[in-house]
């Protein structure tokens, strides 16, 4: 069986490790963290990252190579590895990578590399689209936007209040004196985070739990949070899905349009119902089990209080979507198994 390995230049991404995962492969971050993003550091940074994913490619030795674009440039070295060993690659675009300003100006780049690839995937046909605008041949494009989440292992949160969790399993009551909502945030431009605290305040008997990296957050935002909102800064992958699977509703809003929400896979896969902002492409991934926002704090307000009166019927609908893209995701797995040469499963 050939070795496969996904490599990501990010401190983490769970849709890096779960696709590597289900292929029986590796995922690797590559990531100068100490260097930043600033304008000053970034050339330096990405030589570092060049030279670490040259070296880890050829110690590992894989036969096929998954890369996750952005940045285009991570994909320089994996194509170079495979030119000379005759292994696979494919790349995993990210909405950023074809939607925002500074990496369309390389599409150039994007289009020589992705050419050579043996398969490029996207999570929604405006990507697609845009690809093949490109200059990238449309056999050479695999639209995956469901990809299941999977955890090996379920742990309880750290939290201090542990009464207003669904309870074990996940299988809690929606009457319970306090009801919870995870919002899943990493503090970036497209996350209407004020918003969601205009809502909390608004719902003083429903604890809310936003997690992500304390260290990304903008100073001022503490002093803007209402009381009933803890921040859970990062947490260890089974705390974060005990967090999950424990909320009575998980939280994924963003401003920006083409988006996929892997927070919602995720709520998904552990059979939580989801709230999420209300644009075409997250309206047709979930449509059950979920709740769609236009992302003002009124309509977060009414879409809590929906989820708290029906949660019964969110929580059995969730279930029965996550039925329904498990076996979409597995006509996908196939496909891109047959394009990279990989075994089927038994």
């Amino acid at each position: 069986m050939q070795n496969v390995i996904f490599i990501s230049w990010a401190e983490n991404c769970s849709r890096s490790d779960h696709l590597a995962r289900l292929l029986g492969g590796k995922s690797y971050m590559i990531y100068a963290g100490w260097l930043g993003s600033r304008p000053a550091t970034i050339l330096l940074k990405y030589i570092i990252q060049i030279w670490q994913t040259f070296r880890l490619l050829w110690r590992e030795r894989p036969g096929v190579v998954l890369v996750m674009v952005p940045p285009i440039f991570a994909a320089l070295p994996v194509y170079l590895y495979c030119k000379i060993t005759g292994s696979r690659f494919a790349t995993d675009n990210h909405t950023a990578a074809l939607m925002m300003k500074r990496w369309q100006r390389l599409k150039f780049l994007h289009g020589w590399l992705e050419k050579r690839a043996a398969c490029n995937i996207v999570t929604n046909e405006r990507l697609r689209n845009v690809q093949q605008a490109w200059g990238v041949p449309p056999e050479k494009i695999l639209l995956i936007g469901d990809l299941p989440a999977q955890f090996s292992e379920i742990a309880a949160p750290p939290v201090l209040n542990h009464s207003g969790f669904a309870g074990n399993g996940g299988n809690g009551n929606h009457n319970h004196e306090f009801f919870t909502v995870t919002a899943i945030c990493s503090f970036s431009a497209d996350e209407p985070l004020d918003n969601i605290f205009q809502a909390a305040a608004q719902l003083p008997d429903v604890n809310f739990y936003c997690t992500g990296k304390l260290k990304d957050a903008p100073p001022e935002i503490f002093h803007r949070k209402p009381k009933n909102v803890t921040f859970t800064d990062f947490l260890a992958v089974p705390q974060y899905a005990g967090l999950l699977k424990f909320s009575h509703g998980v939280m994924v809003l963003t401003t920006r349009d083409h988006t996929m929400q892997r927070g919602a896979y995720e709520a998904m896969a552990l059979g939580t119902p989801i709230i999420t902002s209300d644009w075409p492409l997250l309206r047709q991934t979930f449509a059950q089990g979920s709740l769609f926002v236009d992302n003002s704090p009124q309509s977060i307000v009414e879409a809590v209080r929906q989820l708290r009166t029906n949660w019964p019927q969110f929580k059995a609908a969730i279930q029965a979507q996550r039925t329904q893209r498990h076996a979409a995701w597995m006509e996908k797995e196939q496909a891109l198994r047959r394009i990279l040469s990989l075994p089927g499963k038994n």
